[in-house]
């Protein structure tokens, strides 16, 4: 009977499947609200990571993002723009909150190493799909 109510849900609730471009969106919410509550300096501490879910976190001084069940893990530090944006904030002389652009620019950077670390994140869709051109190509 359960594969029944399972196959009921695919139905009534269509799965929605990750893209790119989403992880890309969720990158920059999860970088606006880190810069805004914790500030540049705890952000360039951490590590943004992908895990087996294809959630998008930020760990603060995450040493140990070894961890089997994460796809890729970047070191903030190694951003260069997040690096910019610290010293663009030095050069002003107060923390200015970041500007859309400069948060594009963080995330395009992130994005391009995730992608190289992952296959699995690769194979990831580019857009995302319309529910209508899902349902076809599911019922294919």
């Amino acid at each position: 009977m359960s594969w029944l109510m399972q196959l009921l849900r695919s139905f009534c609730f269509p799965h929605r499947r990750k893209s790119r471009q989403a992880l890309s969106r969720r990158a920059a919410e999860v970088i606006t609200k880190v810069l805004f509550d914790m500030g540049i300096d705890r952000f360039l501490d951490g590590s943004l990571l992908v895990d087996h879910a294809l959630r998008l976190r930020f760990v603060s001084r995450a040493s140990n993002v070894q961890d089997t069940s994460v796809y890729a893990a970047v070191r903030a530090a190694s951003l260069v723009q997040a690096r910019a944006l610290r010293q663009a904030q030095a050069d002003a002389g107060w923390a200015a909150p970041p500007r859309r652009e400069q948060v594009e620019r963080i995330v395009d950077e992130l994005m391009a190493k995730l992608l190289s670390q992952s296959a699995e994140l690769r194979a990831l869709p580019a857009g995302d799909q319309p529910t209508a051109e899902r349902s076809a190509a599911a019922s294919k």
